[in-house]
């Protein structure tokens, strides 16, 4: 992958694989130690707000900076290494970006109440201002990265087309040399790539109200980490009510609307025998018909948007069909569900509990014609399982 959802722009989710680039493990006794991605547009915000905490709490700040940005990995990060992060080399992790709607976490650590609320917005220079997508005039590109939430949102406005950057910089780059009207990009990018000074009030900034474009940010951390998370929520609410903290957060971020606590991921259900095919040489029942019926909200919920409400496929391919699903292709089920459970949502993968993960699967299965059966499918069976994945439906 390239530079995800804006910082997101893969920024918050690389950080995930770069504990190499870390440097010694936190001293004992640092009240405030904390992690902070150096290739994060809004790295300079998370300093200051855990300078603020610090002083607030009378201690000095431990900052371990670390570059997230993934130097041309395509492979995916594995986003469980944050719990590795969280337990060895700081007590906090800031600067992690959670969807606004779900609220999910990487497996194994836990969350604080987001203390900013970010997310994607619509660039325009002024003098040719719009609110909204709606509001550009018919034919306009907008420009928008590569792999970016902003990439669904074509479909829902005709009135405006797609014309996609490698990066952020280049995005706001094609707005500012006057190549494209517009740019959706993360807002952090916007304002580290904007020009500054005099020059900045020839754009314009505006949140976009569409999916996923919200996001709250938060500090991760670990078992060990429970006590400074603690402190660290209690000084930013002190922060908040003494105006400091929006202060701390312009131009990147606005205090969250409302905050959430953000519990851990599932712990993952013991992984069962793999089902043995059926007599006659039909396809083996690997799931039950109530774990289909679960997957097909929790699709809905988290996959439709990109994959399309049928299955169909729309800004991501689709997911049914004798296309996807192929004897040619030789997929096996465990090759489907290892792509689905590490690399989806696109918005933020590896986001969801287990069990979401196994229900959507069972969902994938039965739409491409594999039946039901009375044993559940579990996370590690799916994961495992060698069955050919092959479309018999219509």
């Amino acid at each position: 992958m390239r530079q995800n959802i804006a910082s997101l722009s893969r920024r918050a989710l690389v950080c995930a694989v770069a504990i190499g680039a870390l440097v010694a493990a936190r001293p004992a006794g640092a009240t405030v130690s904390v992690c902070i991605d150096s290739s994060n547009p809004a790295r300079a915000m998370d300093r200051r707000v855990v300078q603020a905490v610090a002083r607030q709490q009378g201690t000095d700040a431990a900052i371990y900076t670390f570059d997230g940005s993934g130097k041309g990995d395509d492979d995916g990060f594995d986003v469980k290494t944050f719990s590795t992060l969280a337990a060895s080399r700081c007590a906090l992790v800031l600067g992690f970006p959670v969807d606004a709607q779900h609220g999910a976490v990487p497996e194994g650590v836990r969350a604080t109440v987001p203390y900013a609320r970010m997310g994607f917005v619509l660039v325009t220079p002024r003098g040719h201002e719009a609110e909204t997508l709606a509001a550009l005039p018919n034919g306009t590109d907008v420009a928008v990265t590569y792999l970016t939430a902003p990439n669904l949102y074509f479909v829902k406005h005709p009135n405006v087309q797609a014309d996609i950057y490698p990066t952020d910089a280049q995005t706001i780059a094609s707005v500012v040399h006057h190549t494209n009207r517009a740019a959706m990009v993360w807002r952090a990018s916007a304002v580290a790539y904007l020009p500054g000074g005099d020059k900045a009030r020839d754009y314009c900034i505006h949140a976009l109200n569409e999916p996923h474009a919200a996001w709250d940010v938060v500090a991760l951390y670990g078992p060990q980490g429970a006590a400074a998370a603690a402190s660290f929520q209690k000084s930013v609410e002190a922060l908040r009510r003494s105006g400091q903290l929006a202060a701390l957060l312009s131009p990147y971020a606005t205090s969250p609307a409302n905050p959430i606590v953000l519990a851990a991921a599932d712990v993952p259900a013991a992984p069962a025998a793999a089902a043995a095919p059926a007599a006659g040489g039909e396809k083996p029942a690997l799931f039950t018909a109530a774990q289909a019926d679960a997957g097909k909200k929790a699709y809905a919920d988290n996959c439709a948007q990109c994959h399309g409400d049928n299955l169909e496929g729309m800004a991501g391919p689709a997911l049914k069909g004798k296309h996807f699903a192929s004897p040619k292709a030789n997929f096996h089920v465990g090759d489907i569900f290892t792509i689905v459970s590490q690399n989806m949502p696109a918005t933020q993968p590896a986001s969801l509990p287990h069990d979401v993960y196994v229900d959507i699967m069972a969902f994938l299965l039965q739409q491409n014609g594999m039946p039901a059966g009375s044993t559940a499918l579990t996370f590690d069976g799916a994961k495992s399982s060698t069955v050919p994945l092959v479309y018999t439906g219509e």
